[in-house]
């Protein structure tokens, strides 16, 4: 089942770049353009650098955002920018954030994970991908021959059994210390004793992992591995983290509609009214409707609505018990394909959804006139992604959004 191992991290001298919030920063793919600016003129070592970048007229085959980030990869190894342990190391990495005004913790193992075929039901995806994603880290990972991002993965310990050797590890001062610009405190803790290691990478031996978060990273660096057959590129950096932890949030991603013939939205009521409850609510009050009836939200020019099935979802769906009781996919074929003609391959060409984190956001968007309509969703949770994954079953593209997301240029890994 899962082989993780400890690898020498990449990691920033703090002697010679300072605060460590002024170098990391969030993962690539919630990045907007405002923010690369952000992060690239908060710090000339900005890790935005190496996983983003940016685009310039004239960039050619020998010049672009990719060869540059692997130049900012070498010339800061070379000046003492980043710094490679000495020893490899498992890292304990613990988040703190605050909840509806509450104090929550989550904590994972940074280490290296041997790539496996998802076919091998080792590392288990919940969730189909998009292609635009991976057409900017494929030549990336080419270009730096490294793991600059975590893939986030979920194990199953509902014993909690690997707490007490976690625990004693963190009795050390921490080996990084990082609040992030949305108040996030992120820590990390090496592992280097190797009877420690040794526990751990036995105790995980016989666990399948759910990929939470990084599907792309993930199957990008697979393919490279298939490609290139090079040396250390049949693992991939990953932080694991034992999903019966209380505090292992997931928020949900809003669907948000365009470009559907008039015709199925001017019926569209009367047709979800077959297989829904249509209950009239407003834009203040859908959020806190949708919860307490268990619904999803719909918001558009005719105003907000709750969306409450009437009938079993196991007698309407398909495929294992939890995902038929799936809040998004009944959602995605009951209404979306059912109503509006939305299907799995017009989801893949992202032809009329666009994914939002912010309901506000997402209702903005309808009130502008710039889209036609906002499908809201309640949290999931978190277990069922597992169960998903353990089924061989896939979510719809874009079902997760796992709060905190881990923080970039905590430690990188060279393959080589």
């Amino acid at each position: 089942m899962a082989e993780i191992a400890p690898f020498k991290g990449i990691r920033y001298n703090r002697s010679l770049v300072g605060d460590l919030s002024k170098v990391t920063c969030p993962p690539y793919d919630i990045i907007s353009p405002t923010d690369n600016t952000y992060y690239q003129e908060l710090h000339p070592n900005n890790f935005v650098r190496l996983i983003l970048g940016d685009e310039r007229a004239g960039d050619n085959d020998a010049d672009n955002r990719y060869t540059r980030a692997s130049g900012y990869l070498e010339k800061w190894i070379g000046d003492g920018v980043l710094d490679q342990d000495q020893t490899p190391s498992i890292y304990i990495y613990e988040q703190q954030f605050e909840r509806d005004d509450e104090p929550k913790t989550v904590r994972g193992i940074m280490c290296a994970v041997k790539l496996h075929p998802y076919a091998d039901r080792v590392v288990l995806p919940h969730e189909n991908t998009l292609a635009k994603p991976k057409s900017h880290l494929a030549p990336l990972i080419r270009a730096v021959k490294s793991n600059l991002d975590c893939v986030y993965g979920l194990y199953a310990d509902e014993q909690h059994r690997l707490d007490e050797i976690l625990d004693a590890e963190m009795n050390a001062e921490p080996a990084a210390d990082v609040v992030d610009r949305d108040g996030v405190r992120h820590l990390l803790w090496a592992i280097t004793d190797e009877g420690v290691i040794a526990r751990i990478v036995e105790f995980l031996k016989d666990k399948q992992i759910a990929i939470a978060d990084g599907h792309h990273r993930y199957e990008t660096a697979l393919a490279y591995a298939e490609e290139t057959h090079e040396k250390g590129a049949d693992y991939i950096l990953m932080t694991i983290a034992n999903v019966f932890q209380e505090d292992l949030t997931v928020l949900p991603t809003h669907r948000v509609v365009g470009n559907v013939p008039n015709d199925l939205m001017n019926g569209l009521v009367e047709s979800l009214s077959a297989l829904f409850e249509v209950k009239k609510s407003s834009r203040q009050s859908i959020l806190t409707d949708m919860k307490s009836e268990g619904a999803i939200g719909m918001y558009g020019k005719s105003g907000a609505f709750a969306l409450k099935l009437k009938a079993d979802p196991n007698k309407l769906l398909s495929g294992s018990e939890a995902s038929r009781n799936l809040e998004l996919n009944v959602l995605h074929k009951l209404a979306l394909e059912r109503s509006l003609g939305i299907n799995d391959e017009k989801l893949r060409n992202q032809t009329n959804i666009i994914y939002m984190r912010s309901a506000d956001e997402a209702m903005d968007l309808v009130d502008s006139g710039e889209r036609q309509l906002a499908f809201l969703l309640n949290e999931m949770s978190v277990k069922s992604v597992l169960d998903i994954a353990a089924a061989d079953e896939k979510m719809p593209q874009k079902a997760t959004y796992f709060y905190p997301k881990l923080l970039s240029g905590l430690a990188l890994r060279k393959m080589d």
